[in-house]
């Protein structure tokens, strides 16, 4: 099921209406497990096996841990590799046939290997990370293994993060299962403003810029302007996408009394890439620095050490986004990019930083460095990429020129709306909160989220970018 599918508004409507008639905590739980179930297993009822099984597997190992203390590195051993090999089967066992079969037929050997064309769960590589760091977290002994079965399946398969997270933490999460919820119209009014302004901009900002990123990219030969021009549009569109899937699982979840972590943060702001990845996708880049970064050494060690687990960290975040090279590829890209900001840094003189407007100046390259990497991102095939890179950048074709300023400004457009909000956000909004016109401002601003989504929702909507990872 689609946040902005209509079957989503009725069954939300149904399952929010009869979870705060319900009196007990535990009856709560009951309906958000069942109704969660019913949310993932929508379309393909199977995909619930999968998640059942890497939950279960946790839970008893969290317990497992406890009662044979002397053997927990092998029951986390086993957690971890049952998970890992549930996501390596579904995400990446097709990925390895494919490329053995070249492997081996560029050495000259005969072979019939074929991928089988697994299908991929939405949202497995989401639920087995999250279910993952309970594991880890237990035998750390940062988290205390949970008893109640029906809180912890909660807790991992809540449907407002599910699928596509953020990828919360278990002791936060289970915290608030096992925590009676307070109904609040303060909180119901915040949830429903954060939820609809997320499904305003996947709606109207997403889903404008997504045939035109598509078309560009489907091109054989898109010139390198066309091309930068699709790219830009597409820096917008995964950040509307993607921080508007967030938006509305933070705010669906707030409307049901919990509250999931914030995901972004004006990322294209950011001065340089360590700033970056505290402001993007905020969620996976802690869960990656806590569970990948610090366990391969962190900061600790020679200089060549350290950089070496930031670029290996940042390869594996590349490669959870997907089974292709050019995933690798964009988290080397990143990983080299946080190496030689902390290479070039301290050679830079402190009267540059003091230079009018070097912020601004600062924000700009660390941008232009940003839309490469949704390049690498994008573009899927590592032939394509190198293609593009090794042509004329200055080849511009009189009939994609104006393509081009087409994109440009459709871009700009839909980035305004995002723009405006950030600034809103932050510099109207907390006086705004506290006077007496805040609520006919908030209804009001619903009322245009709701006429703009109307206005620009396509039959054909697409689904959010994340489900595919």
């Amino acid at each position: 099921m689609n946040f902005v599918q209509t079957e989503f508004l009725w069954f939300f409507g149904i399952v929010f209406t009869v979870y705060w008639a319900l009196p007990r905590r535990t009856w709560q739980n009951v309906l958000l497990t069942v109704a969660s179930a019913v949310f993932y297993g929508w379309v393909h009822p199977w995909f619930l096996v999968l998640l059942y099984v890497s939950a279960v597997i946790d839970y008893l190992g969290g317990l497992g841990m406890v009662r044979f203390p002397d053997h927990k590195k092998l029951v986390l051993g086993i957690t971890l590799g049952s998970n890992l090999t549930l996501l390596g089967y579904y995400k990446y066992f097709d990925f390895f046939v494919e490329n053995a079969a070249v492997a081996l037929s560029a050495l000259g050997v005969d072979n019939s290997l074929t991928p089988l064309g697994i299908f991929l769960p939405a949202g497995i590589s989401f639920y087995t990370f999250q279910s993952m760091a309970y594991s880890i977290d237990v035998y750390r002994g940062e988290l205390k293994p949970r008893k109640n079965l029906l809180d912890y399946l909660l807790a991992v398969s809540l449907f407002c993060h599910l699928v596509a997270g953020p990828v919360q933490r278990a002791s936060n999460l289970l915290q608030q299962a096992e925590t009676p919820r307070v109904f609040s119209w303060d909180m119901i009014r915040s949830g429903f403003a954060l939820a609809m302004w997320g499904a305003a901009t996947k709606i109207v900002v997403a889903d404008t810029l997504s045939p035109y990123v598509d078309k560009i990219y489907a091109l054989p030969s898109p010139s390198t302007p066309l091309l930068a021009a699709g790219t830009l549009a597409f820096a917008v569109q995964i950040l509307a996408d993607f921080a508007g899937y967030s938006n509305i699982a933070r705010g669906t979840a707030r409307m049901l009394g919990f509250e999931l972590m914030v995901n972004f943060d004006a990322p294209y702001l950011a001065k340089n890439p360590s700033e970056f990845w505290r402001r993007w996708h905020i969620s996976f880049s802690t869960w990656i620095r806590d569970y990948v970064y610090i366990p391969l050494g962190g900061s600790r060690g020679t200089f060549a050490r350290v950089q070496a687990n930031t670029v290996a960290a940042m390869v594996v975040s590349g490669i959870w986004h997907g089974a292709s090279w050019n995933f690798a590829l964009w988290g080397l890209y990143h990983g080299l990019l946080l190496v030689g900001y902390r290479l070039v840094t301290p050679r830079i003189p402190g009267s540059w930083k003091q230079v009018p407007g070097a912020g601004a100046i600062a924000v700009a390259i660390m941008f232009g460095f940003t839309l490469f990497g949704w390049f690498l991102f994008r573009a899927l095939e590592l032939h394509r990429i190198a293609t593009v890179l090794a042509q004329d950048p200055f080849a511009f074709p009189a009939d994609q020129q104006i393509a081009t300023v087409v994109v440009v400004a459709v871009t700009l457009a839909c980035a305004t709306p995002l723009v405006l909000a950030n600034v809103l956000q932050r510099r109207v909004v907390p006086a705004l909160a506290r006077s007496q016109w805040w609520l006919p401002v908030q209804t009001t601003a619903w009322a245009a989220f709701a006429l703009a989504m109307f206005t620009f929702v396509r039959m054909s909507a697409a689904d959010f970018i994340y489900f595919a990872f």
